[in-house]
């Protein structure tokens, strides 16, 4: 006979977040950021400015909302600040990993940039980061 199973949630988001981030500067073109999303495998990049301040965050369906337009080609998309949702969505390094599961479906988004002191982007938080929180008591 197996035994129930109680699940809870532990830690911070700095415990299972992704440190040292790929970012995309703001200025760079579609084209370059297009080439990133093929060569990984992420759902998005935290978006800098020239002095590494985070402004924007560009997800996978940026790019692909595009396409949902009637004529993609009508509409005039050079650089990744053309695309990059904003303000970022983020979530401070310190905040709970239930926080930050409940703040990225609110948003409706796969990760979150993780900001620590003065907002600085320290990491990025992804649903598969999340799961990392989650725990597994077997009840007697």
């Amino acid at each position: 006979m197996e035994k129930d199973i109680y699940l809870y949630l532990e830690g911070k988001v700095a415990d299972v977040m992704s440190r040292n981030p790929v970012t995309v500067n703001k200025r760079e073109s579609l084209e370059h950021l297009i080439d990133m999303f093929k060569a990984h495998n992420f759902h998005g990049y935290p978006v800098t400015d020239d002095d590494g301040h985070l402004v924007g965050i560009v997800r996978d369906t940026d790019i692909l909302s595009i396409f949902a337009r009637r004529d993609p080609g009508s509409v005039s998309l050079r650089v990744v600040e053309d695309v990059m949702q904003r303000p970022p969505l983020v979530i401070d390094q310190g905040e709970t990993v239930q926080k930050a599961i409940m703040k990225m479906f609110k948003d409706q988004t796969r990760f979150l940039a993780a900001t620590g002191e003065g907002g600085r982007v320290e990491g990025v938080v992804t649903r598969t980061d999340l799961i990392r929180g989650i725990h597994v008591r077997r009840l007697d």
